[in-house]
């Protein structure tokens, strides 16, 4: 549970494993007058899980129903196939520290992520710091006692979920909305202050949703391209969003196709040299991915196909940098890793300098595939 008067962020699994041994489910962690050292009120009671199961953070495995679309693949739009060369992907690189270190960010009272050389000695982690800027202060206790209000039943409710046939894409998205986008929301707001404005605030920014032209670099073209399938707005104004995430199908984008991110298929060996004239299919994605993070002005992304996942950086003006590629399903790391990476997004478009080059140094950024 941490240490009484520290600021605490809610992994929904670690709400049980965190609790006293003798705790029985019904009952507050704390004895009533011991609430008080803590950030948030008293008591917050959890239904006990049926059947005593155990309940764990990890995505459920995604299967294909007997009748499902073809094995269609996105045609790179005309706006992204002909951005002008000072705007295109021309080198990627694989950072095989960059997942661990994001899982490491996530965690309110961690060890933090060592700093890069040129940058303040101290470790970088979600709190306040010095000499590098600071991270987005914590928000009020009410907000977070009602986030972690709605998250546990989601938790619980996620543990009974039974499996859904994947019959087309807009279904794989349904699953990611469903396991990841909802519980990265209600995480938010235990980490996050509102910005969605002046009282009454009715919504909550930031919050990941749908992309709309209105998000788009160029609003006022209506030939506009690029659209990721999920988007990271800091608030309901801004103009630079904060990630992307992109969701395809394992069928369209086999596991291989993944895999081969990292080979000569998509880059040159050593150099890390992208050909944007290339149309095999991980150059393709490759160049969608480039295009959602150019036209809605964003560093951090994700994509998955269902069966994997992996998150990825824009680490110099025409340089993506991706981590390695984790299993969607049974892996408990997705969705810290995933928080850990809304976390970095946000906090370097608040101000917070070394970010990127901390949880991606750019030592490890290498194409030896």
């Amino acid at each position: 549970m941490g240490q009484p008067g520290q600021h605490l962020l809610y992994m929904p699994d670690l709400i049980v494993v965190g609790l006293p041994h003798a705790l029985q489910w019904q009952d507050a962690p704390l004895p009533q007058q011991q609430w008080h050292q803590f950030p948030f009120p008293a008591p917050l009671g959890f239904p006990a899980p049926f059947g005593g199961a155990q309940l764990r953070l990890v995505c459920k495995r995604l299967e294909p129903a007997v009748i499902k679309t073809e094995h269609g693949v996105t045609k790179t739009a005309d706006q992204v196939e002909n951005m002008p060369f000072a705007d295109q992907l021309q080198r990627v690189r694989r950072c095989r520290h960059l997942w661990q270190n994001l899982v490491v960010y996530s965690l309110p009272n961690g060890p933090g992520v060592a700093r890069p050389a040129g940058a303040p000695a101290q470790p970088l982690t979600i709190h306040t710091g010095q000499g590098f800027g600071h991270s987005a202060p914590f928000p009020g206790v009410r907000q977070q006692a009602e986030a972690l209000d709605r998250l546990f039943p989601w938790f619980v409710a996620h543990n009974r979920r039974k499996p859904v046939a994947m019959t087309s894409e807009p279904s794989v998205q349904d699953e990611v909305h469903a396991q990841i986008i909802e519980p990265l929301n209600m995480l938010l707001e235990t980490r996050y202050a509102n910005t969605a404005g002046q009282p009454p605030q009715t919504h909550f920014y930031p919050q990941w949703g749908r992309s709309c032209p209105k998000a788009h670099r160029n609003p006022g073209n209506q030939k506009n391209a690029g659209f990721p399938d999920f988007l990271l707005y800091l608030g309901p104004h801004q103009s630079k969003h904060a990630a992307i995430m992109e969701v395809k199908t394992w069928w369209a984008y086999s596991d291989n196709v993944f895999a081969s991110i990292f080979s000569t298929t998509a880059a040159h060996r050593g150099s890390g040299v992208f050909d944007w004239s290339d149309d095999k299919r991980p150059a393709t994605l490759l160049k969608q991915l480039w295009g959602e993070l150019h036209f809605f002005q964003a560093h951090w992304g994700a994509c998955t196909n269902g069966r994997k996942i992996v998150i990825f950086a824009r680490t110099g003006q025409n340089e993506l940098t991706l981590s390695e590629i984790h299993n969607f399903d049974e892996d408990p790391s997705v969705h810290r890793a995933l928080i850990g990476m809304c976390f970095a997004a946000i906090d370097e478009r608040g101000g917070l300098r070394f970010v990127t080059d901390t949880l991606c140094p750019v030592q490890h950024r290498e194409s030896l595939w």
